[in-house]
Formats: C-alpha cells, structure tokens, sequence
C-alpha cells in the first residue's frame, strides 16, 4: 500500500502490517502493527475495495479490521467489544458481531 507521510514523503508499506482503519468523515486513519497512525484522504469504503477481502472485515460503520490481529471478541449486555493482539479495543456493531464471530473462527482453522 502506497502511504504519503509529510515528514518522510510517498513510501509503500506491507498491508499485512496494517492493524485497523478508522473512518473519519472523508478520511481514514490507518493504524500499523509499531503504533504508527496515518491519515489518507479517502474514505472507508473507497479503501475497502483496494485491499484483500479474505484479511480484511468490516466490523463497524467506522472501522475495517484486518482478522490477523483479532484476539476475541466478547459480548456484554447487548455491546459487543472487538479486543486485537496489540491491546486496543473497539466497538462491534450488533449486526455484524455474529458474522464476524463466524469469519474468524473459520479463519484461525
């Protein structure tokens, strides 16, 4: 995936190190596997369709999750949480938590 960051200028980096993309408005902040975030002028959606279907799940309006680094996801009281290997959490939408629960399972065999 091709990233242009002021400090460092255009630079490709592995989409397998891609942890989560977050939707704000017209643009998508990316978070990396280091801690790093970037902020792309696309949306959400427009991203989705550029990257592997087989890694990457929608788990909310806001977020894409790449399935490599989901470690549970845990329902309680009618919210759902997301948790990732990398100790971050995130919303499930009750629409997609059934889905996604079935998408990971199958994935992790």
């Amino acid at each position: 995936m091709r990233v242009y960051q002021n400090h460092q200028g255009a630079q490709r980096l592995a989409v397998a190190d891609l942890v989560y993309l977050e939707g704000d408005l017209n643009y998508t902040w990316l978070h990396w596997v280091d801690g790093q975030r970037s902020l792309v002028p696309y949306c959400l959606k427009r991203l989705s369709a550029s990257l592997p279907p087989t890694w990457f799940v929608r788990s909310h309006r806001h977020y894409l999750v790449n399935c490599q680094f989901i470690n549970r996801i845990e329902v309680r009281s009618k919210k759902a949480i997301l948790y990732l290997h990398t100790g971050e959490s995130l919303p499930l939408s009750r629409r997609c938590w059934s889905l996604l629960r079935q998408t990971v399972s199958v994935y992790r065999q």
